[in-house]
């Protein structure tokens, strides 16, 4: 028999465990009530999911040609106002470069080379070289590489026809020696340029003492090697920090970059006359920096200005569009599906709630294409859906054949409309085999990219 003391001791202990339940149960029901109150007072306003007036434009032309087909897309008017653009920025003060990284199609490099009248290419793989010289005419060519290659690599490209046309680019003291040797071995004559550092401390010579050892280097063996410039690349000077005044600091880094590259040439001087630097490539600039050289060209040592990524503005080049540059490539996918629903896989109750706390992933579309390296830019309002991205690099589930986007119910899109991407490289034209032409009127041809790798 127990005791008075242990039954009100036991007692005592189920009144305080039933409170405590109690408490917790309160606990939880007010915890949801905050959650729910603050996912209202969060909730997001619906926004109209439309085509802007071009991509309305585009998505027709594209239905009555190339329906149900993804499409890496070339617009030849916006491209064409590029070239001018960048033409009277540079006018004749300095040769035009095209960057072959970039503009990854001999097609479009060839319409380039005509419209801007250049033969000034740069190239940066050997797979690329080997397309340019089997398939285009080498001998009106005038190729810089954009980094060195390994005299491996050199050596394998020697075996064809044009390979001549080519500045090669050394940026060491044995790199050189290395080319030397095998110049030395098969009797041949290398065009050499020098990759040199103006600041962006990538490679290159930093010094003028080491500078001026591999340039007498190349004197003394002038039957096998000859100097015909410098490359010397300016892509840390948008990015240079500053505090207040962010053009202010951009000028100032230029201004440094080029007295850097001045000093290089003043010691050139040293070695070869007036006439063989007159008829030296320096070669510098790019597409975030070559709108600077319009007020130094009186000034600057640099005659020759690199640019590939101006002439399509990617969407990592969108600063140039208020200078006065169009984006003229973008990718597409046409919609398979339309659910006028948006249920996430183990957490279908929950839909309710996220589609009440935010309206604009209540529709979901599924496309036949997608994932790749690029921003969704049409139709203004659809969006990728975060809850089913893994990450915020944002292409988990976007998979080319499982691509996933929202919007809110307020929307006219339909299956078989279009999607567009804005890429952030020029090279995202690389996800496709072929570039569709468009003009105003509708598309007029298509064009290859490159086949090969980097």
């Amino acid at each position: 028999m127990k005791n008075k003391g242990s039954l009100v001791a036991t007692t005592t202990l189920k009144d305080e465990i039933a409170v405590n339940m109690v408490r917790s149960e309160h606990f939880i029901y007010v915890a949801l009530g905050t959650l729910g109150t603050y996912l209202l007072s969060a909730k997001l306003h619906r926004v109209k999911t439309e085509y802007q007036s071009y991509f309305s434009q585009l998505n027709l032309k594209l239905k009555e040609r190339y329906s149900g087909a993804s499409a890496a897309i070339i617009d030849l008017d916006r491209l064409d106002a590029n070239v001018r653009f960048i033409r009277n920025k540079l006018d004749s003060e300095y040769k035009l470069r095209l960057v072959t990284k970039s503009l990854p199609s001999l097609d479009l490099l060839k319409y380039l080379l005509e419209t801007t009248q250049t033969n000034r290419l740069m190239v940066f793989s050997e797979p690329f070289i080997i397309e340019i010289l089997t398939n285009m005419e080498f001998d009106s060519l005038d190729i810089l590489l954009g980094k060195p290659l390994s005299v491996d690599a050199f050596s394998r490209l020697t075996a064809y026809r044009g390979w001549t046309s080519i500045h090669w680019l050394i940026d060491t003291k044995e790199r050189l020696n290395q080319y030397l040797f095998y110049a030395q071995r098969g009797n041949l004559r290398i065009k050499i340029s020098l990759e040199i550092d103006i600041g962006l401390h990538r490679g290159g010579f930093e010094t003028i003492e080491d500078f001026t050892e591999v340039v007498k280097i190349i004197q003394q063996n002038s039957r096998f090697l000859e100097l015909t410039g410098l490359m010397g690349y300016d892509g840390h000077v948008p990015y240079v920090p500053f505090y207040i005044n962010k053009q202010k600091a951009i000028r100032k880094a230029f201004i440094k970059m080029q007295n850097r590259y001045r000093r290089f040439v003043d010691e050139l001087k040293k070695h070869y006359d007036a006439e063989a630097i007159r008829n030296m490539t320096f070669n510098s600039g790019g597409s975030h920096t070559y709108f600077n050289y319009s007020d130094v060209k009186s000034s600057t040592p640099i005659n020759d200005i690199a640019i590939g990524s101006g002439f399509v503005t990617p969407q990592q080049f969108s600063y140039l569009i208020k200078l006065g540059h169009q984006p003229s490539l973008f990718l597409s996918s046409p919609v398979l599906k339309k659910l006028e629903s948006s249920k996430l896989p183990h957490a279908e109750k929950l839909a309710t709630l996220l589609n009440l706390w935010n309206p604009n992933l209540s529709v979901s579309y599924f496309t036949l294409g997608g994932g790749w390296p690029g921003e969704l830019i049409s139709p203004v309002g659809m969006r990728r859906n975060h809850w089913w991205d893994g990450n915020d690099l944002g292409y988990s589930n976007l998979l080319p054949n499982q691509s996933i986007l929202s919007s809110s119910d307020k929307n006219n899109i339909r299956v078989d409309d279009f999607v567009f991407y804005h890429p952030w490289q020029g090279d995202g034209m690389l996800c496709f085999r072929k570039l569709v032409l468009y003009r105003q009127a509708g598309f007029v041809g298509e064009w290859s990219t490159f086949n090969g790798g980097n």
